[in-house]
Order: C-alpha cells, then sequence, then structure tokens
C-alpha cells in the first residue's frame, strides 16, 4: 500500500532488498509495525496486525521499534497498544521493557470503534475480546 501522511522525514525508510522492488523505498519493519498498530486497517485489522507482530518475533529490534516510535512523537499513547500487541504475540520481557515504562495514565484502546472489549489492567487498554 502506498501511503502519505505525517511529515517524518522519512523515518524508518529504507531501500527495498526484495529482487522484484530494487530500486523502491518501503518502510522497515519496525516503522511499518507502528503503522499499522496505529492504523490497523492498513494491514487488513487488528487480527492480522497481531499477526505481523507474531511473523516478526524474531527479525524486530524493540529498541528500534521504542525509538521510533519516540521520534513520531505521536499523540496518543500507542506505546500501550504495541506492547500489548508484543506481549500476545510472544515476545521476551526484555523486549517489553521499552513499552512498560512507556504506559500513559490515560486508558486507551487497541482499535478505533471496537466493539466487545474487554480491558487489559497491564496496558491500561480495550482490546476486542477476540483477541
Amino acid at each position: 500500500m502506498i501511503l502519505a501522511g505525517k511529515n517524518t522525514g522519512r523515518l524508518g525508510v529504507e531501500p527495498s532488498s526484495h529482487p522484484q522492488a530494487l530500486g523502491t523505498k518501503a518502510t522497515n519493519l519496525e516503522r511499518t509495525l507502528i503503522d499499522i498498530t496505529v492504523r490497523p486497517a492498513y494491514a487488513g485489522g487488528i487480527q492480522q496486525v497481531l499477526h505481523a507482530f507474531q511473523a516478526a518475533r524474531e527479525q524486530v529490534s524493540a529498541p528500534a521499534l521504542a525509538s521510533i516510535l519516540d521520534q513520531l512523537n505521536h499523540s496518543y499513547p500507542y506505546a500501550q497498544a504495541i506492547g500489548f500487541l508484543m506481549s500476545r504475540a510472544g515476545y521476551d520481557a526484555d523486549s517489553l521493557e521499552p513499552f512498560r515504562s512507556r504506559v500513559s495514565q490515560f486508558n486507551f484502546y487497541l482499535a478505533h470503534g471496537t466493539k466487545n472489549s474487554v480491558y487489559d489492567n497491564d496496558w491500561k487498554l480495550f482490546v476486542p475480546k477476540s483477541l
């Protein structure tokens, strides 16, 4: 999907290494995970976002993910959503720490407009019951 959005100075955008996409640029893994957490519809919904976090578990750098999130400086506490998704995807405690330390005082939601949600007290987050 090609998108134009928040002016970020191309943060996390890198040349593609895929043989069929040489010469193009795309967001790196960490930036992509942040972007689909912010807008789950871009990935086909929140369940697909969770699958992406599961698939990326052995390749993603939690410090890089946290650094990019900090640089994006979103108004909303997306660290809570990212931490929850990482936790559900089976990331280890060390990977979760940068996000646990960023849990805000505010309750948040995993996906806008979610119906039938439950509250996750650890991440101060409303999540779909289906997760």
